[in-house]
């Protein structure tokens, strides 16, 4: 049994979370954080997703909660940062699918990767992981395209522009192809939980390889897979592709 905590509880995939801890026999719902000033402060785990109370109410600072094994964050980073010290000084694995971080929180999250065991997942689906390690069996087809466009469509309330999987992507295909910059289009509407195109463009055609999600259910089931396959994993950073290739 596992005793996971929740940072991060209150948003769209954090309640997801909340119900799919509740149901998996292996893992423990030991507690769950809200921003401070957050109007759900206090309420219980439970009631927040409409079930019966589970007596475990939504504290602000993930330090009052005892006896934490794993730890997955969908908050924000100035809320994350503060978790990852505290998954530091704890030892605690941590599955961390917050984005939007800023080059000096990347290199604090790296540095807290050589202490604890870490997974960074700006998404974490099945699908993109797979869809990376597509990008990599075609690299041949990449380098001869004459242009790679990336474009990414989420919805209206998303804060980061462009989204933390859109500059994974942008970062694994500069390396692939040697070079410094590739465009990223990105637009946010309506309720879309994410979609992500890559244009391979050529002379009057054009290929697209798109990951489109319908159900952000897939974001929770991803968290809590890398969760379990990060327990007992030694320090270090890891991605949702090596899940998939271990």
């Amino acid at each position: 049994m596992c005793n996971t905590f929740i940072s991060g509880a209150t948003g769209k995939v954090g309640r997801i979370l909340i119900e799919k801890v509740l149901e998996d026999p292996s893992l423990i719902l030991i507690g769950g954080s809200a921003s401070k000033g957050s109007k759900n402060l206090g309420k219980d785990l439970g009631t927040l997703v409409g079930r019966e109370q589970v007596n475990i109410n939504i504290v602000d600072k993930i330090s009052k909660i005892n006896n934490i094994d794993l730890i997955i964050d969908f908050s924000t980073p100035f809320n994350s940062i503060k978790v990852l010290q505290f998954a530091k000084e704890q030892k605690i694995p941590i599955v961390l699918g917050t984005t939007g971080f800023n080059h000096k929180e990347l290199k604090e999250i790296d540095e807290i990767s050589k202490e604890i065991p870490l997974l960074i997942a700006p998404n974490t689906s099945m699908g993109i992981a797979l869809f990376k390690n597509m990008l990599d069996q075609i690299k041949d087809l990449l380098k001869i395209a004459p242009s790679v466009e990336i474009t990414e469509k989420h919805h209206k309330h998303k804060k980061d522009m462009p989204s933390g999987t859109a500059i994974n992507l942008k970062e694994q295909l500069m390396e692939i192809l040697s070079i410094n910059e590739i465009e990223i289009t990105s637009f946010r509407e309506g309720d879309s939980p994410g979609e992500h195109i890559l244009k391979l463009v050529f002379d009057s055609e054009v290929i697209e390889i798109s990951h489109k999600v319908s159900d952000r259910a897939i974001f929770a089931n991803g968290a809590i897979l890398a969760g379990k396959w990060l327990i007992n994993k030694p320090a270090g950073s890891y991605t949702m592709q090596d899940i998939y290739s271990s």
